[in-house]
Formats: C-alpha cells, structure tokens, sequence
C-alpha cells in the first residue's frame, strides 16, 4: 500500500465508531417511563428478534464503513503520530455528535437521571480501546493486528454472559470460534503462517513487534467493554450521545497523550490530500459509530459484535478492487468462513422472530 487518499470511512478502521436514523433506535414512547426503567436491561425477548435482526444489519453496516477507516488510518500514519490521528477523528466525532443531538432534540449529556458515570466509562473504554487499536495498526503489518483485534466478539461474548446475563448458546460459541478461524485464514498472521517471501507490508513498511501486539490484545479487550456497557446502559440513552461522549473522551485522553508523548505535524504543514485523508478518517467514523451504537442497542452484544468480523472481507474485497492485490486460496476460505457464520448468527434470529 502507499501512502495515496484518506478514503471516506471509517474505511477503519475500527477500530470506529453515521447519519443514522434516529427512528431506528427504539426508545420507550414515553420519556417519563423511559427515565423509571432499571439501568441494567434483560436480554431482548424472544419477539424482539426482528429488532435484533435490524441491529445485526447496522452493526454490519458500521463494519464496512470502519474498514474503509483503517486502510485511511494506516496510511496516514506514514504521516502522522497516531495520536494525532485518533485526535482529529475524536474531534470531528465529539462536534458532530454534540450538534446531532442538538437536532433530534436530545441532551448531549444524556437524560438527568440516568448515572452519566456509565456514559464516561464508555467513552473512556472505547477511547482507549481505539487509541490501542490505531497504535497497532500504525506499527505492525495490517492483517496481523486486525486479527489480533477482531478477538474482540470472544471477549464481548463472555462479558456479556457474566455482566448483562444474555445466553451463551451453543450456536454463539460455534459462530465465534469459526469468525476467529475465519479473520485468521483472510489475514494469514506471521505469528501463525511464517513469513513467505510474497507477504505484503504496507507502505510504512512496519513490521510485527511486541509492543503492536499487546496493544491489540488491550483494544480487543476494551471494545469488548464499551459493548457489554452500551448493553447495559440499553435504550434509556440516545445512541448519538454515546458517539458524544466517545467522541468527548477520546479527544481529552488523545490531547493530553499528543501534548506529553509525541510531537504534532502543524496544520499550516498538512497537504490538500493530508487534509482529506484525515477528514475522511473523521467523517467515517462518525457515520460508523452511530450505526455500531444503534446496532448494539437492538442486538445482544455477542451477536452483534461477530458482525464487526466482516471488516476483515470488506479489507480484502477493497484490497483487490483498489489495490490488485489478487487473494489468496486461505483468504477465500477465511471469507466463506466468516460470511457463513455471522449469515448464520442472523438466519437463526430470524427463525427465532417467527417462532
């Protein structure tokens, strides 16, 4: 890859998160109620698996917008300190956020009395989750760290069993286990297929180290909680003030890095394509988020969270569209692998609505 366009995304991306419609979101018809319900949500009914259908396609949605994100994201880091690439996303994030809420009416700050401690956590996990993400991704071969991360739905999974109480089915933990294989056989990892002479390294020229690795393991690990919080937090809260408060933390926490531990490039020195790129980056995730959040309002996070395994096949269908870069026999595999199961995971709630 070289470094060439910030494509709109989250091409992340993304980690990452949205004009999404705020009729999507089911919310109580009544404020007053919505404000009496218990902050900890039981798992969605049996006849809420059409909502849970809908939240599955949005989540899939963000997947392909997130995507788009991390190839923009690793190429501006041939550029830029990836602090400073978190930091303008978390801008352009926390402003637009703000001013959607400001439209569909809704406190940015979130309704008075649900503890906006919950929120903070959430936007401190998913900031720092995304802060890790783009560290690895910056520094180590594109493939390996997506997969490292994209561990993430194991992590949600369990998570979500222990903290929310949702089930932990047999076909859940089938669909997991095949994603994992799946995101594996697309992304062929050094650490599990060697390093042939034909692998590809990206522009920057990165190469695996430990540090990178650890680093996914965190943000796997931190995704994995801001989804079981925005589970539990539910439908009492506007999912654009979730993209607020992301937004709000990550530019505090990414500012305060930038400031002490790397050395910005000034914006009087950023090229025209450096402008777009970044902006892009921003503007992507922004659309990502938004339907990540709604997403996982309306489905269980195990679910839900398996369907951000479709970044990997959207990395390499653009891959091979914009970058000719012609697949692999385990990279169509790990494909099919993982279109079976998260088609699979989406077939069974079907199923189970009509039941």
């Amino acid at each position: 890859m070289s470094l060439h366009n910030a494509n709109e995304m989250e091409v992340d991306i993304a980690p990452g998160p949205v004009p999404e419609p705020a009729e999507a979101v089911v919310l109580p018809a009544d404020e007053d109620a919505a404000e009496r319900q218990p902050l900890l949500d039981k798992p969605p009914a049996p006849q809420e698996g059409s909502k849970e259908l809908l939240g599955l396609s949005f989540t899939a949605l963000s997947a392909l917008l997130f995507s788009l994100m991390s190839v923009l994201v690793k190429l501006s880091g041939a550029s830029f300190p990836f602090l400073q690439i978190v930091l303008v996303r978390s801008v352009i994030q926390f402003v637009l956020g703000a001013i959607s809420c400001v439209y569909l009416g809704v406190a940015p700050w979130g309704p008075p009395t649900l503890n906006r401690a919950w929120l903070v956590a959430r936007g401190t996990a998913g900031a720092t989750g995304l802060g890790l993400y783009f560290f690895t991704i910056v520094n180590m071969p594109l493939g390996d760290g997506m997969t490292i991360f994209f561990t993430g739905p194991a992590f949600t999974a369990i998570l979500a069993r222990i903290v929310l109480g949702e089930p932990l089915t047999g076909p859940d933990i089938f669909a997991s286990a095949a994603c994992l294989c799946g995101v594996a056989l697309v992304s062929r990892p050094e650490i599990l297929f060697g390093s042939p002479a034909d692998t590809h390294h990206s522009a920057t020229g990165e190469t695996h180290t430990s540090w990178a690795a650890l680093a996914a393991f965190g943000g796997a690990l931190m995704s994995a909680v801001a989804y079981c919080l925005v589970r539990k937090i539910g439908g009492r809260c506007s999912f654009m003030v979730h993209v607020t408060y992301f937004g709000a933390m990550s530019t505090i926490l990414s500012g305060i890095g930038l400031a002490l531990f790397q050395d910005a490039v000034p914006l009087g020195e950023w090229t025209r394509l450096q402008w777009l790129v970044m902006l892009s980056v921003g503007l992507s995730a922004f659309v990502a988020q938004c339907f990540l959040n709604a997403g996982l309002q309306l489905a269980n996070a195990g679910p839900a969270t398996l369907m951000r395994n479709l970044d990997i096949v959207f990395a390499f269908i653009f891959g091979l569209v914009f970058f000719h870069e012609v697949p692999q026999v385990t990279s169509v595999l790990g494909a099919s692998l993982i279109l079976a199961a998260t088609a699979s995971v989406a077939g069974l709630k079907w199923w189970r609505s009509r039941a």
